[in-house]
């Protein structure tokens, strides 16, 4: 997709791939970037951008830079770089107050929006700040609000609260609850199906992305176990 993009903005404006490529790469080097074959860096995409005189959002497209932005939001510089690329909307402005709080350490002062992904990465962000009380109240609250896939991602990360804070019996008590919700599901391709499932008939978009995304974590994360545990035999 992103190689696409640059190809047909080059053409357009009449530029060729030795013109894009000098003082910077060779013409081999943009070849296998518009052919999908090398994924460029922030910065290689920044310097593409000026040349073509456009934004990188444009060239990856605004969902892919979001995206980026939100799996690099522990690590404060690089998702700047992405947000900085995007139009400035409710949640892009509150992705910037999680990474401003990062660099310097202040405390969250503004209102969370009604989205179950932006709740569990600002208490991964709080959480990571060492900040576990707060953390915490974000995501007792989440659990009133959000569905079964959330209610067990927010409840396993209080778990690791918990221990951190060398509280057994909140540990415990937020585990039971864990393994109360877990045991509604047999096993991990069950859940898998039944995600399948449920996107193949949810009209609602941002419930459709939330949904793909799950999917893709279970069938990544099972990939990523059948490695460590080939390793650590």
């Amino acid at each position: 997709m992103i190689g696409n993009n640059i190809r047909l903005r080059r053409k357009k404006l009449k530029l060729s791939q030795e013109a894009l490529a000098k003082g910077n790469w060779t013409r081999s080097y943009v070849s296998q970037i518009e052919r999908g074959r090398i994924q460029p860096s922030i910065e290689t995409l920044s310097k593409i951008a000026n040349k073509l005189d456009t934004t990188v959002a444009e060239l990856i497209g605004d969902y892919t830079a979001l995206t980026k932005a939100k799996a690099t939001i522990l690590y404060p510089d690089i998702c700047k770089q992405y947000l900085a690329q995007l139009p400035e909307t409710p949640t892009t402005i509150f992705l910037e107050h999680l990474t401003n709080s990062l660099l310097t350490n202040n405390d969250l002062d503004f209102q969370l929006p009604p989205n179950p992904e932006l709740y569990y990465l600002t208490a991964r962000v709080l959480t990571f700040k060492k900040k576990y009380p707060q953390a915490e109240a974000i995501l007792k609250k989440g659990l009133k609000l959000f569905d079964l896939l959330w209610r067990m991602l927010f409840l396993n990360q209080l778990c690791y609260i918990y221990e951190q804070l060398n509280d057994d019996e909140a540990y415990a008590n937020t585990r039971d609850e864990l393994m109360e919700l877990a045991d509604s599901i047999d096993n991990i391709q069950e859940l898998e199906i039944q995600l399948v499932n449920e996107l193949k008939y949810e009209m609602d978009p941002v419930r459709s992305a939330y949904l793909a995304m799950f999917i893709q974590s279970i069938q990544y994360g099972a990939s990523f176990q059948q490695i460590l545990d080939s390793v650590h035999r």
